[in-house]
């Protein structure tokens, strides 16, 4: 392992913190989280332990660093496909949604460990920055989807988002079981609880897309 000199700059810290990102969402891509430890990522950016404590004192710090990431990136794509103007219905939206969260892979597989790993072992401080950052990345998306989605209520934006993602942090490790599940699954009668990943929550966004968009008058 090459150690590296210290960033002293700012613009130094800012690329330093960039590359132990890089090299974390490198090993994440192939290995599970409880297998990347912050002595691999450090060796990967050629750094002490220590060290790298002073960017990321814990790894569920460096982990919501790269769910933030992540997140950032696939909101910014869905943006992108909202702003082409035009409207959804709902399984047209969880249609768009399953094929951005699937070009998305990594932010799939980080999504499940949010609420029970990454939010557990941080300040408060960090908990609302990072609850801050999530809420302005949300915001501006909820006249894009009220436009996207006719009959959606106003405010109904950001449990969209939210709900959208406590179905994949759900669907996902049912589709990913342990290996003593997957043999036991192999028993046909158990076929029905089989979940695959891509079709159940497609099923399941457009259920709950439905449900949302129906329009308000309808309950008065």
């Amino acid at each position: 392992m090459v150690t590296l000199a210290r960033a002293r700059s700012d613009s130094a810290k800012e690329a330093r913190r960039a590359d132990i990102l890089h090299q974390t969402l490198t090993l994440w891509q192939t290995h599970r989280y409880e297998d990347v430890t912050l002595q691999a990522v450090a060796g990967r950016v050629g750094l002490t332990k220590p060290a790298l404590y002073g960017y990321f004192p814990t790894k569920e710090t460096l982990f919501l660093a790269l769910y933030e990431e992540l997140l950032g990136a696939w909101l910014h794509a869905l943006t992108r496909h909202l702003r082409l103007g035009g409207t959804h219905t709902p399984a047209s939206l969880a249609a768009l949604v399953c094929t951005l969260l699937a070009e998305h892979a990594a932010l799939t597989r980080l999504i499940p460990h949010l609420a029970g790993l990454l939010e557990r072992n941080i300040s408060q401080d960090r908990a609302r920055a990072h609850k801050g950052w999530l809420l302005g990345q949300l915001q501006p998306l909820a006249p894009l989807l009220e436009g996207a989605l006719p009959g959606l209520p106003p405010g109904a934006s950001l449990p969209l988002l939210t709900y959208t993602q406590a179905l994949v942090a759900g669907l996902y490790p049912m589709s990913d079981p342990a290996p003593a599940v997957q043999a036991a699954l192999q028993d046909p009668e158990l076929t029905p609880l089989c979940v695959q990943f891509g079709p159940a929550l497609q099923e399941a966004l457009t259920a709950l897309y439905t449900g949302l968009s129906v329009r308000t008058e309808q309950y008065k």
